[in-house]
């Protein structure tokens, strides 16, 4: 989980970060430099954005894959990208309290379709939340 403290992401790092979130499955530095061959991105310079990317919080070691005689740690998400975004706002000092007013915002800057998915999600979650109020009282 991301932590109040942890550092904005570098522009590669969010492309990094973006290939995990797409993947949704664990990624060695060898399958990372495969999917990435299109970018600049040597395999020193990619060991140091997964260290960084690490004591960020933002990825978790899961596990190891044995290549020939060496062997490749696993990598997954530690952070959804929903979360990294919300961390985002509020490092921009929106506060909870705007919440309602920044999911309007979204809602005018989305396209039709995306209202109408997003409508539904609002009501599933006030839903959600007037059962567990009731259940609390």
């Amino acid at each position: 989980m991301m932590t109040k403290r942890t550092k904005k992401l570098t522009a590669s790092e969010e492309d990094l970060m973006e290939i995990f979130w797409t993947a949704r499955e664990p990624l060695t530095s060898v399958d990372l430099l495969k999917i990435s061959a299109d970018r600049s991105w040597n395999g020193n310079y990619l060991h140091r954005m997964l260290r960084s990317l690490t004591k960020k919080g933002m990825i978790k070691v899961c596990g190891t894959v044995q290549y020939g005689t060496q062997y490749a740690r696993q990598f997954i998400p530690a952070v959804t990208k929903e979360q990294y975004a919300a961390k985002l706002v509020i490092s921009k000092g929106i506060k909870a309290s705007a919440i309602g007013a920044v999911t309007a915002a979204m809602v005018k800057e989305s396209s039709e379709t995306g209202k109408e998915v997003l409508i539904e999600q609002l009501e599933e979650i006030i839903k959600e939340l007037k059962c567990k109020d009731t259940k609390e009282k």
